[in-house]
């Protein structure tokens, strides 16, 4: 797809889309936000289990 095509997909993309009602905003945002959060306590029980593993401070 050259460049012009990429910009009339993109402009037909924007004249069909929709502003979200503020209750569906609020959804995604607490769909999101919860997303992040697993993700981050995800991490940091890899990053702990891999601390005790090795042995800790000086280990």
């Amino acid at each position: 797809m050259d460049f012009r095509g990429l910009i009339d997909a993109w402009r037909k993309i924007l004249a069909i889309s929709e502003k979200p009602e503020p209750k569906e905003y609020s959804l995604l945002l607490r769909i999101v936000i919860s997303g992040l959060f697993l993700v981050g306590v995800v991490g940091l029980l890899i990053h702990l289990a891999f601390y005790f593993i090795q042995g800790g401070y000086g280990g």
